[in-house]
């Protein structure tokens, strides 16, 4: 007789019973992501907005990377943004995964802060809810200043967001945010001083540079240092992108130099002028900087998640 129903089912060979799903015998059958591309003996579902990753038949070992937003830089001698966390520490997470839909979660960057004293918002975590939740966390945005004598922290999060400077009759410059998370760094100090500029934000391979160094933003990671196959050349997902998570750099007073980014985040800016937002995923933004007049301009954005689901074919 036939067995007609293999799911949880067990067939005694003699000596012991063989407990199976039926599901693995299944072609395995995958939906869902922005761009869905198979490149060196694996599937990719590049996931960069809020969706569901959906198995309709099959099962096997599914391998997924999930990378946080960036922070937001700030104004007024501020900080740069602090780059989210990429999780797992290296490669991807393994997960055996059967028929059902799971839920990807991608946060936006954090926004750079409008004007004088204006902090940058830290990004929301991004993750993928599989066999177990696997989250990244947002880098940190940038507090505005206190008062002109004080400027504000940066802001904790994947990498800490930079520190505020202050001027030359300033007491107290503002103090790198925290890091929390894997590939993450803290962000770097304020200045205090006639050449004041802010901290760069941490970057996933280094922390921001204090504003009295050079304000730079912390470098991220290669996209090819996490998988040869991540390249513009085969994801438009990727078009323009080498690296992600980097810091942004901080911003300074008059003409003074303001700190440059890691790859991919976004600079600082001086004498009023804007930030630059960042242009890769999960890279911080860059700080603004302020005039004689005490003008200043508008802070950086951060750059939004990722998530990437892979199986081999």
């Amino acid at each position: 007789m036939g067995v007609t129903n293999f799911k949880n089912s067990s067939i005694k060979d003699g000596r012991r019973y063989k407990s199976f799903s039926y599901e693995q015998y299944l072609p395995f059958s995958a939906s869902g992501g922005s761009e869905v591309k198979t490149v060196g003996g694996y599937t990719y579902h590049m996931f960069d907005a809020s969706s569901t990753f959906t198995i309709s038949s099959g099962q096997k070992p599914v391998e997924i990377l999930v990378i946080g937003a960036g922070g937001g830089g700030g104004g007024n001698y501020a900080g740069g943004g602090g780059a989210g966390a990429k999780e797992p520490a290296s490669g991807y997470a393994t997960q055996s995964l059967s028929a059902g839909s799971y839920t990807v979660t991608i946060a936006s960057g954090g926004s750079g802060g409008i004007g004088a004293n204006s902090g940058g918002s830290s990004a929301s975590d991004t993750s993928f809810a599989g066999s177990s939740t696997i989250t990244a966390k947002g880098g940190g945005g940038t507090n505005g200043a206190v008062s002109s004598a004080i400027g504000g922290n940066g802001k904790n999060g994947g990498s800490g967001g930079g520190g505020t400077g202050v001027g030359s009759g300033g007491s107290t410059a503002g103090v790198g945010g925290a890091a929390s998370g894997s590939n993450t760094n803290s962000g770097g100090d304020g200045q205090i001083g006639g050449a004041s500029r802010g901290g760069g934000g941490g970057g996933a391979t280094a922390a921001g540079a204090t504003g009295s160094a050079s304000g730079n933003g912390g470098a991220g990671l290669t996209l090819t240092n996490i998988d040869a196959n991540l390249t513009s050349a085969n994801f438009t997902t990727f078009t323009g992108m080498t690296v992600v998570c980097s810091g942004g750099g901080g911003g300074a007073f008059l003409t003074n130099a303001a700190g440059t980014a890691g790859t991919g985040g976004g600079n600082g800016s001086n004498n009023a002028q804007n930030a630059s937002n960042a242009t890769s995923f999960g890279s911080g933004g860059g700080g603004a900087g302020t005039d004689a007049g005490g003008n200043n301009g508008n802070g950086g954005n951060g750059f939004k998640g990722l998530v990437i689901v892979r199986y081999a074919v």
